[in-house]
């Protein structure tokens, strides 16, 4: 063999053994209550509603499985519509992960609040330290303070680590 094809071969070794962990799709659903909000009355049918919450995630099969869950959010409703943003973070036994989220909240006439939007993570500890995804979620409110809904996305996890959860 020359000395061009074996360097070839090492080359692709080397990257091969180098290239990043691929995407890999995860997702869940989880159950929150709303523990404190703090509403601000803007004008006429207008309100800003700033909030905390928590709740459980499940995600069989993920390192978030069994997460603890807190918000961090404000709400701006006109006519009972408007704009969400916020903080989403999961807490495992050994890390936690953080995702800023926007998104839409709607209310309907028979009075049920919705929610759809969009996330990316922005910072995690612990083995789940170097995640990085992003995805979609939705929230159905069930009362006043009680909600639902799902997550899904796309997370690169850093190296070799993978959680035995």
């Amino acid at each position: 063999m020359s000395s061009h094809a074996s360097t070839a071969i090492i080359v692709s070794a080397a990257l091969a053994l180098a290239s990043p962990a691929l995407a890999m799709p995860m997702g869940g659903s989880y159950s929150g209550r709303v523990d404190n909000q703090v509403p601000q009355m803007l004008g006429p049918n207008q309100v800003r509603v700033q909030q905390t919450a928590t709740g459980l995630n499940a995600g069989p099969g993920t390192p978030l499985d069994g997460a603890k869950v807190q918000w961090n959010e404000i709400v701006s409703l006109t006519n009972g519509q408007g704009p969400v943003e916020g903080t989403i973070t999961f807490i495992t036994p050994t890390g936690t992960s953080s995702s800023a989220y926007k998104g839409t909240v709607t209310t309907d006439a028979q009075g049920r609040v919705t929610g759809r939007g969009t996330f990316k993570t922005s910072e995690a500890t612990g083995e789940l330290a170097g995640i990085k995804g992003s995805g979609t979620f939705d929230v159905a409110y069930s009362s006043k303070t009680d909600f639902t809904g799902s997550w899904k996305g796309d997370f690169r996890t850093p190296g070799q680590k993978s959680s035995r959860r």
